[in-house]
């Protein structure tokens, strides 16, 4: 489903993404974790900013499937790079230290207690005054637990998907029989925490060691009423 590329993106974040992490390198970031991984897609925005830096970092990249560290390492090695893996839980991973740590869409999977707990991990895991670069969706006015795609939606993924392995030069790989069974049961299968306000985001990175230089970036999104796209920058002290 990723390969096809009808599902949400790291590409949503293009600008931040790169403006944070080419800010992290700028002050001195080299030794950088990938806390959570669905395909490469941030890991090409970790190399994409070294690169043009000319700068060599030492990468890790960590999941608890190793398939999306399969194709981390396969992307990794095209673009001459070659990085660490682990097929491991975040909450009990302990590696590094680390400058930079950077999570896309991950806090979401968690409640709020194993939040807590996770950027408590973060934080020992980064170096003093080592950058996390964090992207979250708060939704306001949701369940705790939220269905991504309802049943509504699912049919229409899943011609959407159908559509897009029609186009593809890969649509060998998979029938659309298959691929309509296997969108349905993502769905079905697809449900995070809800994280009903930025209060409720920031305050496991404050109250764990963490500073802001900078505010939150918060995008409101016009086409869903009482949902945000917000973008932390913190700092271990």
């Amino acid at each position: 489903m990723r390969l096809f590329g009808n599902l949400p993106a790291v590409a949503n974040d293009h600008a931040f993404m790169l403006s944070a992490i080419d800010t992290a390198i700028e002050a001195g970031a080299r030794k950088v974790l990938v806390s959570g991984s669905a395909d490469h897609g941030v890991l090409a925005y970790v190399i994409a900013a070294f690169d043009n830096a000319g700068v060599r970092p030492d990468i890790t990249v960590i999941d608890q499937c190793g398939t999306p560290l399969a194709v981390c390492s396969a992307y990794a090695r095209e673009h001459g790079h070659t990085i660490k893996t682990h097929a491991c839980d975040a909450l009990t991973y302990f590696g590094g230290p680390f400058d930079l740590i950077v999570a896309h869409n991950f806090l979401n999977f968690f409640s709020p207690d194993a939040r807590v707990t996770l950027v408590r991990n973060w934080a020992a895991l980064l170096v003093e005054n080592g950058c996390m670069i964090n992207l979250s969706a708060v939704k306001e006015n949701v369940p705790e637990r939220v269905l991504r795609f309802p049943p509504e939606k699912a049919e229409e993924l899943a011609e959407r998907m159908c559509d897009a392995r029609r186009a593809s030069a890969h649509s060998g790989l998979i029938s659309e029989e298959e691929m309509r069974h296997l969108v349905h049961d993502y769905c079905a299968r697809r449900n995070s925490w809800a994280i009903p306000d930025i209060e409720s985001l920031t305050a496991p990175f404050l109250n764990n060691g963490f500073v802001f230089d900078t505010p939150p970036r918060v995008d409101q999104l016009a086409s869903r009423p009482g949902r945000k796209r917000v973008g932390i920058i913190a700092r271990r002290a």
